[in-house]
């Protein structure tokens, strides 16, 4: 077989999936090409590549998910071969095929590879042929909805409905109650249109209290195929990991090579070259069920990485080139354990909602051994509404689990991101759950013990958050203002009240006062507790103080009236309000408000209807999720404030109901 050598290489995707990429190919010393939306024109990607080309509009759809576009623009650089990095067009046998037919190299498996896996029921169907054991369900030969609700129903709740193309946890719901069918399946099929561009889906029978088992697997073009161990995926919210580690601490020796084998089997039998990954559930018996394949690199592809040694991107485009690999079977070893935790703008106690905004600061550690960040952002970046919300991947690495544990830990402590709402104390509250420590964990465990993630703000937070911003503010309108030049830092010239200010923190309005006690001392009042803070140093963007003998270092990023304050104790936001703040009328109760930012896919009323609570008004759809917005009170739909196709803020109205009282009047 010819072997081709690369010169330069187009990465068709964005964030920190195409820097990785593009790391590999300067260390290969091939030039990259970046391609870019208009969301992304000063993205870390963009200006990172070696050159870089719009490919269009905003929107995915309009951008990089159009392959032709992609296509012209590796014409136009003369590259020889497309990276597809995973997502958008990664698993799309028709641009495989059409880089094929433009002389261009896809660096994937072969468009009809792409195919037979990239539809989950022709997978299902080539699985059992070659004797890995499958889930019962149905592979969704018929697609009409009330098809569907039959055969959903004869499979046997609860069942799981999943896009048959795709992945990544669009247009998957589970489905416990029979009251819940239509509804999930209408919009499990409008989730994969949008994100995949076809609503077909199949039915699996759903099994509790199950580990997500993926096998990641290498082939060439020579007939040899190995797979490189497993990865345990269990940790998910909304159907998509969160974290995932190696190795997985419920497989054993003799459960990693059945399942490794049963793997090999599959890519054989689809004469599988490139990498991909075979995935599986693990049931509490310990057997285990084909779930489906994932022809691409996979986003959690670095704790593989970690472990062997091994350069997967690398590998993917040797072999691409026609070359072998360069190992046997035999040849793979692991050492030590790796774990990753997904970083996302998302707030997790308000349903894991995505958070736009601008990313303000964003400090990592660099200092810790085995430590490796992958993320696509950097103080500026804008984050909107038509991506993935996934900001970074944080990845650790140790002898054992217990080490990678608390250097993953130590380093989501360490981390700072301001701007935007992350997950990044929920990270920290799952990785030190007794369970998850003990490796106790399963795919519905973030579902199950969602409370017990210290998601609810403790008193202790809001008395040192408060305190260290009251004494940050007092230090710079001191350091401002020259009319208080001279006088002593205790000056009074109100002796009988102390001073106040009403701050907003975890949507609870707060009044906090304080006394001045001699020089940069402070004794700050909220709700029942008193804070001695000592002030050492202050500047623009950080505090030093000293609180009951125990002194940190707080940085402090201010956005209007609202202000980020981080350590490694937590990460806050708090709202400056104003003194005396506009009446709210009782009209406004009435209005249903953007919980997101988003687009508007759906009106499902109209003017003058009659709504109960918990009737569904507007369907958003934005970082790939959508979101139903409900009545939260009965009345008559008295105004539709926003059309399908409008982009929304973060608590604009959208509609407006009349409830019965206002009704009367």
């Amino acid at each position: 077989m010819k072997s081709n050598s690369f010169r330069k290489i187009l990465v068709a995707n964005r964030g920190e999936i195409a820097l990785r990429v593009i790391r590999t190919c300067r260390a290969m010393g091939i030039s990259s090409v970046g391609v870019y939306s208009d969301a992304d024109v000063n993205a870390s990607h963009t200006h990172n590549a070696d050159e870089a080309i719009r490919i269009g509009p905003s929107p995915s759809q309009e951008s990089y998910l159009r392959f032709d576009r992609i296509i012209e623009a590796a014409r136009r650089s003369g590259a020889d071969a497309i990276h597809p990095g995973y997502g958008f067009l990664s698993e799309n046998g028709d641009f495989a095929e059409a880089c094929a037919e433009a002389d261009i190299v896809f660096i994937g498996p072969s468009p009809e590879s792409i195919r037979k896996m990239g539809a989950k029921s022709s997978a299902r169907r080539i699985a059992s042929a070659a004797g890995v054991p499958i889930l019962p369900g149905d592979n969704g030969d018929v697609q009409g909805l009330d098809h569907l609700r039959e055969r959903t129903l004869a499979v046997g709740l609860p069942v799981l409905v999943k896009a048959s193309f795709g992945g990544g946890g669009k247009g998957m719901r589970v489905i416990r109650a029979e009251s819940e069918i239509d509804e999930a399946l209408a919009s499990a099929r409008r989730e994969a249109e949008s994100a995949f561009g076809d609503g077909s889906l199949l039915l699996e029978n759903y099994i509790e209290g199950a580990r997500h088992i993926e096998v990641q697997i290498l082939g060439d073009r020579h007939g040899n195929l190995v797979h490189v161990f497993e990865r345990d995926c269990s940790l998910q919210r909304r159907y998509q990991k969160v974290i995932e580690e190696s190795p997985s601490p419920a497989v054993t020796s003799e459960l990693r090579a059945r399942i490794g084998e049963a793997a090999v089997a599959l890519g054989r039998a689809m004469a599988y070259s490139s990498a991909g990954t075979v995935e599986f559930v693990l049931a509490p018996s310990g057997e285990f069920f084909f779930i489906e394949v994932n022809t691409r690199l996979q986003v959690e592809h670095a704790v593989t990485e970690m472990i062997t040694g091994l350069d997967l991107v690398r590998l993917q485009i040797e072999i691409a080139e026609g070359k072998p690999l360069p190992f046997a079977q035999s040849e793979l070893h692991t050492s030590g354990h790796a774990i990753e935790a997904r970083l996302y703008a998302e707030d997790p106690s308000n349903g894991f909602l995505p958070s736009t905004g601008t990313i303000r600061e964003w400090i990592f550690p660099e200092t810790i051994e085995g430590l490796r960040i992958e993320s696509g952002i950097e103080k500026g970046t804008q984050i909107g509404i038509y991506y993935d919300p996934l900001l970074a991947k944080v990845i650790a690495h140790g002898p054992d689990r217990e080490t990678s544990l608390r250097k993953l830990t130590y380093a989501l402590r360490c981390l700072s991101v301001q701007g935007v709402q992350t997950n990044r104390d929920f990270l920290i509250g799952l990785l030190e759950h007794a369970d998850m420590r003990r490796g106790l964990t399963y795919t519905d465990f973030i579902r199950d013990h969602l409370e017990e993630f210290s998601l609810e703000v403790d008193e202790t937070s809001v008395a040192l958050a408060t305190s260290v911003l009251v004494a940050w503010l007092q230090e710079s309108w001191r350091a401002g203002n020259e009319l208080l030049a001279g006088l002593p830092a205790a000056y009074r010239n109100n002796p009988y009240r102390n001073p106040s200010t009403k701050l907003e923190f975890a949507g609870e309005a707060l009044e906090v006062e304080w006394r001045t006690e001699g020089d940069n001392r402070l004794r700050v009042f909220v709700r029942k507790r008193e804070m001695d803070v000592l002030v050492l140093e202050c500047s623009k963007a950080s505090i030093r103080v000293e609180i009951d003998g125990v002194q940190r270092t707080f940085g402090i990023i201010r956005e209007g009236s609202r202000f980020h304050i981080h350590s490694p104790l937590g990460s806050w936001s708090i709202n400056h309000l104003p003194r005396f703040p506009e009446p709210v009328g009782s009209a406004d109760l009435e209005m249903a408000n953007a919980p997101m930012p988003g687009q508007v896919l759906k009106i499902l009323v109209r003017t003058g209807q009659h709504v109960e609570v918990g009737e569904a008004l507007v369907t958003l759809e934005a970082m790939k999720m959508e979101q139903t917005i409900r009545a939260s009170t009965a009345g008559v739909v008295e105004a539709i404030l926003v059309k399908t196709g409008d982009l929304v803020s973060p608590g604009d109205l959208l509609i407006h109901i009349a409830t019965a009282t206002r009704q009367k009047e």
